[in-house]
């Protein structure tokens, strides 16, 4: 891994000028991982998603200056490991404070008195008390839209990322249907899956994720069992790997012998929403409209509901970030947007490909497995 700055920058300049910052305070996962390029064991990223944690890693950023990451004894080690930012100041964890820290960070550097931006929907009660009870002087206002903006535009470096992550999960998918046998479980293929990442190169630190369900299970989301894969059995995944940091979000279906009409039906549909759909990927359209077509595909084939999610943008913290493609969202498409497009028909067949928005036709992320029928395994 590279130990280089590859956020938007520009982007990040033209924030702190347009709200006339002298400085950030980054403390949620999604921007310190973002901006910093940490990446968090599980334990370690658990207590970034906590509001009130004994032991957050803390990022000051000055507009004017270098910033400074404050963080735990043991996630100190990471980030000196990973960061580009060379100033990695360690603290002890359930002794000291890093926004205690953080605010004598700014004072030290003048800005006592400063416009100071921090992600108030990530802070708790407690701890925003604390740090402006450190800081009386100073205005404080929540950048938490104005970061999403930040990462919501993907820079050239990021989308390089995105591809080999997604490179990796689609050869997974590849290379477990094409061994898979009548019989097998889904825990075997859901752990050969997750061994087969992990193989090609997904990240370990963020362990992939994700689900292999089979067609007669009628949990979503419950979890692999023992649910054989015999023949006629269609199987549906949902998996998150990361490279780098950066996810991949794929979904793809096969069956294990030869698909019977009523699946390679409800195939098609779900597959036809999803290729309007990409249709609509375009710079300037509203995510809400989106969502619209493939409501409008699902009903004309006859199936009038429909998910309240049809797709999402990605960022390094979590698979799921704006714009979220459901029937509310007003956020609009934008060049350098990274989103996963994900209409699932019945809760079941489900296509989900990764694609960057362009003033033009929308570039495919994945495009080496063939979702223009179902996978036969076997």
């Amino acid at each position: 891994m590279s130990k280089q700055p590859i956020h938007n920058a520009a982007a990040l300049d033209r924030a702190f000028s347009e709200n006339n910052l002298d400085a950030l305070v980054l403390r949620s996962g999604r921007n310190v991982a973002y901006f910093t390029r940490m990446l968090f064991h599980f334990t370690l990223g658990r207590f970034q998603d906590f509001p009130h944690t004994p032991r957050p890693v803390v990022c000051v950023w000055p507009r004017n200056g270098n910033p400074t990451i404050f963080a735990s004894n043991i996630a100190a080690i990471v980030a000196k490991r990973d960061s580009w930012i060379e100033d990695v100041r360690a603290y002890t964890d359930y002794a000291e404070s890093a926004y205690t820290l953080s605010a004598n960070c700014l004072i030290d550097q003048g800005l006592s008195r400063g416009r100071i931006g921090i992600e108030l929907r990530e802070w708790s009660v407690a701890d925003w008390e604390e740090f402006r009870k450190a800081l009386p002087s100073a205005e404080i206002i929540d950048c938490s839209d104005i970061l999403t903006g930040v990462r919501a535009i993907k820079t050239d470096a990021e989308i390089e990322l995105f591809k080999e992550s997604v490179r990796i999960q689609d050869q997974a998918h590849i290379d477990v249907f094409s061994n898979a046998r009548p019989g097998m479980t889904e825990k075997q293929l859901h752990t050969q899956m997750v061994n087969r990442m992990l193989e090609l190169g997904a990240d370990a630190c963020i362990t992939p994720n994700g689900m292999m369900q089979a067609s007669t299970n009628p949990v979503t989301y419950g979890g692999e069992g023992e649910v054989p894969v015999t023949n006629g059995v269609a199987v549906r995944t949902d998996y998150v790997s990361f490279y780098e940091g950066y996810p991949a979000n794929l979904s793809r279906m096969a069956v294990m012998k030869k698909p019977t009409s009523e699946q390679e039906h409800l195939y098609g549909v779900a597959l036809q929403a999803h290729r309007s759909a990409i249709k609509m990927l375009r710079a300037g359209v509203k995510a809400s409209d989106v969502y619209g077509c493939v409501r409008a595909s699902f009903k004309a084939a006859g199936y009038p509901t429909t998910w309240g999610l049809a797709g999402h943008g990605v960022g390094v913290w979590w698979h799921q970030e704006e714009p979220f493609i459901t029937p509310a969202e007003q956020r609009v498409l934008a060049p350098g947007m990274v989103v996963c497009l994900e209409p699932a028909l019945l809760g079941y067949w489900h296509v989900q490909d990764q694609f960057v928005i362009t003033e033009g036709d929308p570039v495919l992320l994945s495009p080496q497995f063939d979702t223009s029928k179902l996978f036969v395994m076997g």
